[in-house]
């Protein structure tokens, strides 16, 4: 028992010494000047980037009224692209489906622009797959109604462009449905508008 009350009576006095020590001998204020204090109150996240709205430029479409045969004038905003050719990608691909509720009737459904070429004297080829041809209703009308379609708005929209060749499927074709020589490069607007 007297080896219990002498440890008790140790821990307590070392308890009260070390009190007594770090009341009368503070730890030097140097120690705690290396030491970046932390202000609770201070905002350390980092500010959110500023949200830059993306350029964009109007585009008009020549899209076919399926009630009287003709072309009407669509205005359309699209993101600036870099290069003529994604700009061109970009308004023939809005020009064969201009919005979810909204088609161009005299682009045959399924027409997929494959590829857009540019040369330097201010030629486009437009490549588009096989259906722009198979799936077309046909007859003189319609016919031009969409070449009118697609070479208008290409015409209309990029000054650059002098002349636009129709190809499908990476190939030259005769007519779109037997009516419109399309061997050569469209070099004027078609059907204008009302």
């Amino acid at each position: 028992m007297k080896k219990i009350w002498y440890i008790i009576c140790v821990l307590t006095l070392g308890l009260l010494g070390g009190t007594w020590y770090l009341y009368t001998h503070p730890p030097h204020e140097d120690l705690f000047e290396a030491l970046p204090l932390l202000d609770p109150l201070e905002e350390t996240l980092l500010p959110a980037p500023e949200l830059t709205p993306q350029p964009t430029w109007q585009v008009t479409l020549f899209v076919g009224d399926g009630a009287n045969g003709v072309l009407k004038k669509y205005p359309f905003e699209l993101e600036v692209k870099q290069d003529l050719p994604q700009k061109i990608r970009q308004t023939i691909e809005l020009l064969i489906q201009p919005t979810s509720e909204f088609h161009n009737p005299v682009i045959p459904e399924q027409t997929e622009l494959l590829e857009v070429f540019v040369t330097e004297n201010g030629i486009v080829y437009l490549n588009f797959n096989r259906h722009l041809q198979d799936r077309h209703v046909g007859g003189l009308s319609a016919e031009l109604a969409t070449l009118g379609s697609i070479v208008n708005t290409i015409l209309f929209n990029f000054k650059e462009i002098r002349q636009v060749q129709i190809l499908v499927e990476g190939s030259e074709i005769e007519t779109l449905v037997g009516h419109v020589d399309c061997r050569k490069p469209f070099s004027k607007m078609l059907l204008p508008s009302p």
